[in-house]
């Protein structure tokens, strides 16, 4: 394989931002566990916090939809104590 001035220059590129990002997720993992000692628990209960946040904004409507049916299940079982 021959590696022509313009494809070794993509790679280089790629390596770089990959370098960038490793950089980036490790600074979020550090600023995570920051946070997570300034609130008292543990990084990986705001880890799941955060995931949670990103994924009812990418989809909208996650969290509210499982609280309903979350509540429909309490009346439901609410009702089965009367």
């Amino acid at each position: 394989m021959q590696v022509d001035a313009k494809s070794k220059e993509a790679i280089e590129d790629i390596i770089n931002r990959r370098m960038g990002i490793a950089s980036l997720q490790a600074q979020i993992k550090e600023d995570i566990q920051a946070v997570a000692e300034s609130l008292g628990v543990k990084a990986a209960y705001l880890n799941r916090i955060i995931t949670l946040v990103e994924k009812e904004r990418a989809k909208g409507d996650i969290l509210s939809g499982e609280r309903d049916i979350i509540e429909a299940a309490e009346i439901m079982l609410a009702q089965d104590g009367d």
